[in-house]
């Protein structure tokens, strides 16, 4: 099992924030605040890249879901990179895929 981890790189002015490991209740809100730290940088993009997370709960969908509204609101492109693991088919069980920037 990979630890939790939750970092943030800036380039290209895109900001990315990278989620590793279990993404659940007790780790939902350390993830939740850097992104929020994100995104009070107001970048034109913020990809949030969820490509090596091994558990994805209703926490994940939320703080996801959350992500894009608040995106749409600030006029921000989000991107979601979900890879082929649990985060996609979660997102794709609750049937909101479609309505995401989903890539890769």
């Amino acid at each position: 099992m990979l630890p939790f981890k939750v970092e943030r790189q800036q380039t290209n002015g895109k900001v990315h924030v990278i989620v590793r490991g279990e993404l659940d209740m007790e780790t939902g809100p350390r993830a939740e605040e850097e992104l929020r730290r994100a995104e009070d940088g107001k970048p034109p993009v913020l990809v949030l890249d969820l490509r090596e997370v091994t558990f994805f709960d209703s926490t994940g969908l939320q703080l996801v879901l959350d992500a894009d509204v608040r995106a749409r609101e600030e006029g921000r492109t989000f991107i979601l990179l979900a890879g082929d693991g649990e985060p996609r088919r979660v997102l794709e069980l609750a049937e909101v895929a479609d309505r995401l920037n989903l890539e890769g």
